[in-house]
């Protein structure tokens, strides 16, 4: 138990030891398409690493859709991420990939894993702008009284279009 402790704690003074950011932010997506048009807001937490290229955050997803069966539903979502941070493009330009993972938070009916890749933009030193784009994506589906349903979705179909500021102190 001692032994568990110790590395519990050692493990928490390494991370908040490294030189690293915090950050907040918010994004927005949409998609539309014939049979219904989907949005969502998701306010996000994260944690960069000042010496490697990546960070890794956590959302909480609301989002809504309009579909001519359906009418209008509604989805809370938990979204930690995985961000890779590809390359520097010019001194407040860069591309990155997230790997996420989904989790429906109210009815545990799905839960997907997959790969956007997008840009960001630094509008000053705490601000900045970050565009996406749903690449990849795995996706595990539970609907009452049916067998669970799976599927791959490769291209912009994947994930909505999205847009996000973050603010990093």
């Amino acid at each position: 138990m001692k032994k568990l402790l110790f590395t519990i704690v050692s493990t928490f003074i390494g991370i908040f030891t490294v030189q690293a950011q915090w950050y907040i932010g918010s994004s927005v997506k949409a998609f539309v398409n014939k049979e219904s048009q989907t949005f969502s807001i998701a306010p996000d937490v994260g944690y960069t690493f000042s010496n490697a290229p990546f960070s890794v955050a956590c959302a909480l997803e609301y989002g809504g859709a309009f579909s001519k069966d359906d009418g209008y539903t509604h989805s809370l979502t938990v979204s930690p991420y995985f961000r890779y941070d590809i390359c520097d493009i010019s001194e407040r330009f860069s591309l990155f990939a997230d790997l996420f993972f989904d989790i429906d938070a109210l009815e545990l009916g799905f839960f997907d894993i997959g790969l956007n890749p997008g840009i960001s933009f630094d509008l000053t030193e705490h601000w900045s702008a970050e565009f996406g784009i749903g690449l990849l994506k795995y996706v595990w589906e539970r609907i009452p009284d049916d067998k669970p349903s799976q599927s791959v979705v490769f291209g912009v179909e994947a994930a909505a279009l999205s847009f996000g500021i973050d603010y990093s102190f």
